[in-house]
C-alpha cells in the first residue's frame, strides 16, 4: 500500500508549490511574471515532480504533467511550451529512459492539450477556470497514454488499469483543488480591483472621479507641459428643472459617453463635480488645441441637437483651457486658470472655448 502515498505526497507538494507561486505573482507585474517567472516556477514544479518517481505500477500517469496543465489553461501555449524546456533538458541531462518519448507524453502533449481550452480571460483573472476544462484536460491525457501504451503493450491487465483509473483520480482531484486554488485568488484581486474602481470612479457616468485625476495629472505635469480643459455642461439647471433630476441624470451620462469617445486617445477625462468635466491633455500647441475645444464644443451640440425644445436652452458645452508655460507648474494653478478661462466662455454666450491668456485682466482678477 506504500506505493500509493507516494502520488499523494507529491500532490501535497504540488499543491504547496502553486501556492508559493501565487503569491509571487501577486507581488509582480502581469506581463513580467508570464513573461519570466511562469514558465520557470512551472518548470522547476515540474522537475520536483520528477525528483519523486512513481512506483512502477503507477508510472504511466506521472504528475508533472499537472503544472504544465496549469500553464497552458492559464496563460496559453507559448508560456507552456516554454514551461517544458527545463524539465525536458533535466530528463535529457540525467538521461531518463526513453527521454524523447517522455518528453513528448509527459511534457509537449499537455501543452497541447491545454492550451485547447485557454481562454485569455483566464490569463487576466476576469474569468474563473472552469472545473469541467481540468476534468476535460486531464480525461484526455489519460486516454491518450492508454492509447499509447496499448499499442506498444500486447495486453492491458485488469489490476494495471485500475492502478492508472486511481492516479487519474489522483491527477484529477489535484489540478480541481489548483483550479480552485487559482480561481479563490482571481476571486479576491477582483473584488480589491471592484473596490479600487469604486473609490476611483464616479458613481453616476461611470468616468474617473476628481480623487483620481488629481495625481495622474501632477505626474504628467513632473514630466513635461500639459494643458487643462474646464468644461462645463450650458443651461443644465434649467434642463433639470423642465425635466426633472432623472433626466438631469441621464443626460450626464450621455455627455459622459459622448466626451469620453470625442478626446484623443491619450488624454484623460474625469468628472470634476456636478456638471463640470476636467480634461488633461498632452496638447500645447494654441492651435490645435482651439481645433480640438471647438471640435468638443460642436459635436456635443449636434449630438444633443435632437433634445431641444422650444422653451428650454439648447444642450452644449463651454470650455476653458489654460496650458502650463513650463513643466512642474503647480496643477491647482492650471486649473484655477482653466476655471476662470470657462467662466469667460460663460460671460461670452456658452458652447465655446477660451484660452486662460486670452481672458481680459480684470477678470482674472475678478475671479481670483
Amino acid at each position: 500500500m506504500n506505493e500509493y502515498l507516494v502520488p499523494l505526497t507529491s500532490a501535497c507538494t504540488l499543491v504547496t508549490l502553486n501556492y508559493m507561486a501565487m503569491k509571487v505573482r501577486s507581488k509582480m507585474l502581469i506581463e513580467s511574471y508570464e513573461h519570466f517567472l511562469a514558465p520557470l516556477l512551472t518548470g522547476l514544479a515540474c522537475i520536483i515532480m520528477m525528483l519523486e518517481p512513481l512506483p512502477e505500477p503507477l508510472g504511466l500517469i506521472d504528475l508533472r504533467s499537472l503544472p504544465i496543465f496549469m500553464a497552458g489553461l492559464r496563460y496559453g501555449l507559448p508560456v507552456a511550451l516554454l514551461s517544458t524546456v527545463l524539465p525536458s533538458g533535466f530528463s535529457l541531462l540525467f538521461q531518463e529512459s526513453n527521454a524523447w518519448f517522455i518528453t513528448a507524453q509527459d511534457l509537449i502533449a499537455p501543452a497541447l492539450i491545454s492550451s485547447l481550452f485557454h481562454n485569455k480571460e483566464y490569463r487576466s483573472g476576469f474569468l474563473d477556470i472552469p472545473i469541467r476544462h481540468g476534468l476535460l484536460i486531464c480525461s484526455f491525457l489519460f486516454l491518450l497514454r492508454l492509447l499509447i501504451h496499448g499499442l506498444l503493450e500486447s495486453h492491458l491487465s485488469w489490476p494495471y488499469a485500475g492502478d492508472q483509473l486511481f492516479m487519474l483520480a489522483i491527477m484529477s482531484a489535484t489540478f480541481i483543488i489548483l483550479i480552485i486554488m487559482v480561481n479563490d485568488e482571481n476571486k479576491s484581486w477582483r473584488l480589491q480591483r471592484q473596490l479600487e474602481l469604486q473609490a476611483n470612479q464616479d458613481g453616476l457616468t461611470k468616468l474617473p472621479n476628481l480623487r483620481s485625476f488629481l495625481p495622474i495629472a501632477d505626474n504628467a505635469l513632473l514630466k513635461g507641459r500639459v494643458s487643462i480643459f474646464m468644461i462645463d455642461l450650458d443651461n443644465f439647471k434649467q434642463y433639470n428643472d423642465r425635466f426633472g433630476h432623472l433626466e438631469g441624470d441621464q443626460l450626464l451620462r450621455e455627455i459622459s459617453s459622448v466626451l469620453r469617445h470625442l478626446i484623443h486617445e491619450q488624454d484623460y477625462i474625469a468628472r470634476y463635480g456636478g456638471e463640470e468635466f476636467i480634461l488633461l491633455s498632452t496638447e500645447i500647441d494654441p492651435l490645435r488645441l482651439r481645433i480640438y475645444a471647438e471640435r468638443l464644443c460642436s459635436l456635443v451640440a449636434d449630438t444633443f441637437l435632437h433634445k431641444n425644445h422650444g422653451d428650454t436652452a439648447p444642450i452644449t458645452i463651454s470650455i476653458g483651457i489654460s496650458t502650463a508655460e513650463e513643466p512642474q507648474v503647480e496643477l491647482t494653478r492650471i486649473i484655477s486658470e482653466a476655471d476662470h478661462a470657462l467662466y469667460e466662455s460663460k460671460h461670452r454666450g456658452k458652447n465655446r472655448s477660451t484660452f486662460y491668456k486670452d481672458v481680459p485682466f480684470i477678470n482674472q482678477k475678478m475671479n481670483a
